[in-house]
């Protein structure tokens, strides 16, 4: 979750949609997620971790998943309000 939200901080001024995979040695990749699903870019990856940001009606998401936990957080792209946590699953 801490990751989601560092991830969300930094996204708000990024690219519409991306995919961030970070690796068991904590390296960082990211990626055009069209057309993968969160398991599918870890297991082709060899991820730890991955994470998709969208942007959409005003919102931006960040979706991250590590194998076993799975956490959604969203917020409006304007105000500086705080990030809403949508789900998280373990």
């Amino acid at each position: 979750m801490r990751q989601a939200e560092e991830i969300l901080q930094v996204a708000v001024h990024g690219e519409d949609r991306v995919a961030i995979l970070i690796d068991r040695q904590g390296g960082l990749r990211m990626l055009d997620p069209s057309g993968w699903s969160l398991p599918a870019l870890r297991q082709e990856y060899g991820a730890r971790s991955v994470f998709t940001v969208d942007r959409h009606a005003g919102f931006i998401r960040v979706e991250g998943w590590d194998g076993t936990q799975r956490c959604v957080i969203e917020r409006p792209l304007t105000g500086r309000s705080s990030p809403l946590r949508l789900g998280a699953a373990a």
